[in-house]
């Protein structure tokens, strides 16, 4: 042991001179997440006051059948109305950005209102508009349409109940945690597993395909340390710069709980997504995802070390690892996808167990059955790849390989 602590000091070492790896590593996993959701939250933000302020401009084509709508619209605040003539004139406008919204009123329609007799109206925009206005857009035909219902009711001399003899009354057991968290837990594991991959590969592909090319590694296999330490050492490194990566993750999410928690100007849903990020957070949680995360990163240490020593020389390595993102990403993205939990099924997939296991650590909805199957499953797949690894470098073959 002795032999393998002095070749992971050797290793940590040129790890910590070499910049682009700390900045994989650690850097960016830190960072990445502060930027993602402070970044949306401030523009959510800023677009939701924006469009509160903007004034909404509606043209209203007038075939002598838009009185009613007209007199409604006009106490609507943020709008401004102007009659046009035909639809030609509406699609040219809204194209150029001179309207938002047009409305257009069939010959009868305010007499059909009148008798209660079935009519329609259509409106005009485009879908390209900011998604705030469209909103708004939908928000007020809603307004008007109760506005005409509720006037029906009057002249009839009815009750508001008629439509609606039972008003059903939802109550969601879930948790406002299990409720968001069902929403975006399946983007953070996406990024912890990412994150894990690239913290694995560029030190396993430097200590490695890079040692060939600098002619470091000769030496070290001539040195008093056997085959097997020389591996454990590198592998030790290899797995502790994911892990890291990992944790530097985790760390970035408690940062964007609190930069998100901290601004008091937050709406509703913004500050549900800061309380989510703050509750994951956890003790528990925290020791759930970082032991679901271990066994991923020795898996991936053993896979790129292999390919890493295989390799001619630090590019070749490089072609030959980057393939395995397209790998990791389809289970991934397919444990973001609606109905796909995890159980004892799932459980035995790799890298689909621990997004769906990490998904439900972050929901709150986990089962211990299935995460302990995942638990075992991961540590089983990391330790075939690290037999199946271990050969592989004691292959005299590969090692002189180029």
């Amino acid at each position: 042991m002795k032999n393998v602590f002095t070749i992971f000091k050797k290793e940590i070492k040129d790890i910590l001179r070499d910049k682009r790896t700390l900045t994989v590593m650690l850097i960016i996993p830190l960072f990445v997440y502060p930027a993602i959701f402070v970044g949306i939250s401030k523009y959510v933000a800023g677009q939701t006051e924006k469009a509160g302020q903007e004034t909404l401009r509606i043209a209203i084509i007038d075939n002598g059948n838009a009185n009613h709508f007209s007199k409604f619209v006009a106490g609507m605040p943020n709008t401004s109305i102007k009659q046009i003539a035909d639809t030609t004139s509406a699609q040219t406008m809204i194209n150029n950005d001179s309207i938002d919204v047009a409305y257009y009123f069939p010959a009868g329609y305010d007499s059909a209102i009148a008798k209660l007799e079935p009519t329609t109206f259509e409106y005009f925009y485009t879908s390209t508009n900011n998604e705030f206005e469209v909103a708004i857009i939908e928000n007020l035909n809603n307004a008007y349409k109760q506005q005409l219902i509720k006037e029906k009711l009057e002249d009839n001399h009815l009750s508001g109940t008629i439509l609606e003899p039972a008003k059903p009354v939802s109550r969601n057991l879930a948790s406002s945690r299990e409720q968001i968290g069902s929403m975006i837990g399946g983007i953070l594991p996406y990024f912890f597993i990412i994150f894990c991959m690239i913290g694995c590969m560029y030190p396993a592909i430097d200590l490695a395909a890079g040692e060939k090319e600098r002619g470091s590694l000769e030496t070290l296999l001539v040195s008093s340390a056997s085959r097997l330490e020389i591996y454990l050492g590198k592998l030790i490194t290899v797995t502790l710069s994911g892990f890291i990566s990992a944790m530097a993750s985790i760390a970035g999410i408690i940062m964007s709980g609190k930069l998100i928690g901290a601004d008091a100007s937050q709406d509703g849903g913004i500050a549900q997504i800061a309380d989510l990020l703050n509750g994951i957070m956890e003790p528990g949680s925290i020791a759930m995802m970082l032991l679901i995360l271990l066994p991923l990163n020795i898996f991936f240490a053993a896979v790129t070390l292999m390919l890493s020593i295989y390799a001619r020389s630090f590019k070749e390595a490089q072609s030959m690892i980057t393939p395995l993102m397209i790998f990791i990403v389809f289970p991934t993205i397919f444990g973001m996808l609606p109905g796909v939990t995890l159980d004892y099924g799932t459980a035995l997939v790799p890298i689909l167990n621990v997004s769906l296991g990490a998904k439900e650590i972050i929901s709150g909805t986990v089962e211990m059955g299935p995460l302990l199957l995942t638990y075992l499953a991961l540590f089983v797949y990391a330790g075939i790849a690290l037999m199946v690894s271990v050969r592989f470098f004691n292959n005299e073959k590969n090692i002189l390989r180029g």
